[in-house]
Order: C-alpha cells, then structure tokens, then sequence
C-alpha cells in the first residue's frame, strides 16, 4: 500500500507514523507550575540529538491554537525540567500522566507518584530509574504547525546504581534491568524484549 501524504490529513498522517516510527522512547517531563506543584507528561516524539553540547528534543505541540501544553508554559518561564526514562513497571502511571487536566492540577498528586531531591527546584520521581536535569537550550517552531521542537541542555543524571558496571573507564548501563517503556501507535506499549550484540565493523 502507497500513502501520499500530500492527500492525507493532519490526522491520517500521525496514526501512520506512530504505527510505524517504533518503538519509540518516552520523555516523562517533570516541571514546575506556577503555583509550585508540579506537572507531569508523557512524550514520545523525542530523542537524544548531541553530545557537545549534550542535547535532547522534544516535539511538543499546543493544546490548540491560543493555549500552551502545560509543559511547555512551565519550560518558558521555569527554563528547566527534570525528564525521566519510565521503566515498564510505571506503565500504569505513564498512562495516567498522559490525561488532560487543568493547569495546576497535579498529575504527581493523581498518580500517588512519590519525589525525591534531586536538584534546587525540582525533585525526581523516586521509582524512576533514570532521570534528566536540563534547561531550555532553544526552542523551533514548525512552520504552519502548532508544534514546537524543543531542546533541552542536559545537566545532570541520575541513573539507578543497580543499573551501573564500571569496566574501566566505560560506564556501562544495564539495559534489561532499566526495561524501558517504549510507545507504539495507538494505546500499544512495548517493553525492551529480546536485545541482540553484534560488533561493530572497523
């Protein structure tokens, strides 16, 4: 089957991509509203983009045409957020973050998510094993779009000890044991499964 995507909808577009873009990993982005509870969302049109500098983005969308995600507010004024790689177990919680509420209303609270310090203004989720400080490093709106990439300066990371071997100077994290969450297309998760090591050629 061909699909020109000059004849398709917005719509029809994305139920295609995220069909078949996977898996793809899930940014769970923590970030302070202004009353100081926090938000929490799932994305999964994200990715990690440099090293020097260490970048991730994000695509971030808006509510519709005049309103803002809450998360991308919150990123405007705050310049940071804590984001999370949510391993499988979290899935429940995952999926709960992801409901529409109103602004203020927590989804740490909603989900009974516990936190844990981590830097000045923002904790971590405690069950999280991976977990991102980064502040706003730039943001690109999409042409005739209501979509935004958004990058994000990696500052910190906490990563679960469990999941650390140290050989040397490599540090190795455990794949299987972090078993992230990754997203399909529709209501479809996937979790690590099955993984494969192959030596790259010279």
């Amino acid at each position: 089957m061909h699909y020109p995507f000059d004849q398709l909808s917005g719509t029809e577009r994305y139920h295609l991509i995220t069909q078949t873009v996977i898996p793809r990993p899930i940014a769970w982005i923590m970030t302070k509203n202004e009353d100081s509870s926090f938000n929490l969302a799932p994305f999964s049109y994200f990715t990690s983009l440099s090293s020097d500098p260490a970048l991730l983005v994000v695509s971030i969308g808006n509510k519709n045409p005049k309103i803002l995600k809450d998360t991308k507010r919150n990123l405007l004024r705050e310049k940071e957020c804590v984001l999370h790689i949510p391993s499988g177990e979290l899935i429940e919680e995952v999926n709960e973050s992801a409901a529409s509420l109103s602004y203020g209303e927590s989804e740490i609270s909603k989900t009974g998510l516990e936190l844990t310090e981590f830097v000045p203004n923002l904790p971590r989720i405690k069950a999280a094993k991976v977990a991102f400080h980064c502040r706003l490093f730039d943001v690109h709106s999409l042409a005739g779009t209501r979509f935004e990439a958004v990058y994000l300066e990696i500052l910190k990371l906490y990563v679960e000890d469990e999941l650390i071997q140290q050989k040397g100077e490599r540090t190795y994290v455990n794949s299987k044991s972090l078993n992230p969450l990754a997203r399909l297309g529709g209501n479809d998760y996937a979790l690590l499964g099955e993984t494969m090591t192959i030596k790259r050629p010279d």
